[in-house]
């Protein structure tokens, strides 16, 4: 004799805990990975910044020296961009705007990146922006994703510094709040 079941199983209660507490128990032991992932993300995206950077700086002094600007105060035009020069290495005019020295990065560092006023307007608009401090003559670079974070402190960012008190500009690379 055979037994037909006609009734529909389901899970029980206890299955369905059981199930719960181990995806629990997995996002709790994957989720911290997930955090220093992106963290090692952006640290080795500075890097590689900064190392363009320094690339892109060895570009624009050869054609100074080129040129023939590579001594005192000079500019050069650059991928159709002017950028002013202090011993044959980019010179930040901190008097600029924001948008201008995007201008002037973007021709010597091949960046996506906007200005902090477009930054300011529009989130979304590049995965990086251009800072600036105007009393130092520095410029930064930030993740756009960390637009509310920026501070005086806040060390996620590339900072240029020009070459004024050193024969090249300062690359100053900042990840700790990363």
């Amino acid at each position: 004799m055979t037994l037909i079941s006609t009734g529909k199983r389901g899970f029980t209660l206890i299955e369905m805990v059981v199930v719960i507490i181990v995806l629990g128990v997995i996002a709790i032991v994957a989720l911290p990975k997930f955090v220093v992932l992106k963290t090692d993300s952006k640290i080795a995206t500075l890097d590689g910044i900064a190392a363009a950077m320094e690339s892109g700086l060895d570009l624009v002094h050869s054609k100074a020296v080129i040129e023939g600007q590579a001594k005192g105060a000079g500019n050069i035009v650059h991928a159709g961009v002017t950028i002013p020069l202090y011993n044959g290495y980019p010179a930040v005019d901190g008097t600029d705007s924001f948008d201008e020295l995007n201008r002037q990065v973007k021709a010597w560092l091949n960046i996506d990146s906007v200005s902090l006023t477009t930054i300011q307007q529009d989130p979304d608009a590049a995965p990086f922006f251009i800072d600036k401090s105007t009393a130092n003559n520095h410029i930064y670079i930030f993740f756009s994703e960390d637009l509310n974070d920026k501070s005086v402190s806040f060390n996620c960012h590339i900072r240029y510094e020009n070459a004024i008190n050193a024969t090249e500009p300062v690359i100053t690379v900042k990840h700790s709040d990363c």
